[in-house]
């Protein structure tokens, strides 16, 4: 293969560049810093105060800043703003029609010492809840009771493949 002329110029001129840039972002920074230093000497605007005007910058002492509120953690939060949507949005609740007999699909259980709640029906729903004609009276590890509007109460265990839950 033959290389023109021409082409080894520009190539040689660009490597010739490159190593000048390089060289340049090397060294540039101590140039750089003594040139700033010579700048220094004297301000670029000359804004002189004006005379018998104070400084309306006020300097805060950090322990005169009053501590936040206290937040009580054994309540749930009184809001009921949902923190995943934003300004006047708002989410389609469906609600789940068990209204034919049918029991409700338990889906997952998050079970804890201090809180039990249940995934049914693609919602997390706690003890009180309802769906449809049933209402939550208990939640236990690997099942959740259910009582009818007639009284009657129903056990339904956990649907999937690990019904036992993870040991820790």
């Amino acid at each position: 293969m033959k290389v023109k002329k021409q082409h080894l110029r520009i190539a040689i001129g660009v490597l010739i560049l490159g190593a000048a840039w390089s060289a340049w972002n090397m060294l540039g920074p101590s140039l750089r810093s003594t040139a700033q230093a010579i700048n220094n000497e004297r301000p670029m605007l000359q804004v002189e105060p004006q005379r018998g005007a104070q400084s309306t910058v006020e300097h805060i002492d950090p322990a005169s800043i009053p501590a936040p509120p206290p937040i009580e953690l054994t309540k749930e939060p009184a809001g009921t703003r949902d923190p995943f949507l934003f300004g006047n949005e708002s989410r389609d609740v469906h609600e789940a029609s068990m209204g034919d007999g049918t029991l409700p699909v338990v889906r997952a259980i998050l079970f804890s010492e201090s809180r039990c709640l249940a995934i049914i029906e693609s919602r997390t729903m706690g003890v009180g809840d309802t769906v449809g004609d049933y209402r939550i009276t208990a939640i236990e590890r690997d099942a959740v009771t259910f009582m009818s509007k007639t009284g009657e109460r129903r056990r339904v265990t956990l649907t999937g493949p690990s019904s036992a839950g993870l040991k820790r």
